[in-house]
């Protein structure tokens, strides 16, 4: 890795993580954990087993099953039977939880002002860099 690729990535690095840490805010304004949080928006493509939310989070199953159960007890999700397998069971969101989902995610996704005052044409280089669609 050549210096100048190094310095790039620590700059870009602590953009995300120091400079404009979403996650700070999303805690702050939902007045949870940024994993809980972080929950409730993966359950707003669908309703979700814990097993699946482990997947799809990195983390174990029985870790996400005590953040569920705590969000459950916000009630925020709601854990039904799964029709097909009743040892299953399937987490969704309540009306509640998907308003919280949705401010999160608004917060999460808001970019940077470093990104806002981009060209167009910077915008379309990094895309292009990123491979974006």
């Amino acid at each position: 890795m050549t210096d100048d690729a190094a310095h790039v990535w620590r700059e870009m690095r602590a953009l995300m993580l120091e400079k404009h840490d979403t996650r700070r805010a999303v805690a702050d304004a939902t007045g949870m954990s940024f994993l809980r949080a972080k929950l409730l928006t993966r359950l707003l493509a669908g309703d979700r087993t814990v097993t699946e939310l482990a997947e799809i989070l990195a983390s174990d199953a029985p870790y996400i099953s005590l953040n569920v159960r705590e969000l459950e007890k916000r009630e925020l999700v709601v854990r039904t039977e799964d029709s097909t397998d009743r040892r299953r069971r399937i987490i969704g969101l309540t009306d509640t939880g998907r308003q919280l989902a949705e401010k999160a995610r608004a917060i999460a996704d808001a970019p940077p002002p470093e990104f806002t005052t981009l060209p167009p044409e910077d915008l379309a280089h990094l895309r292009r860099i990123l491979q974006l669609p």
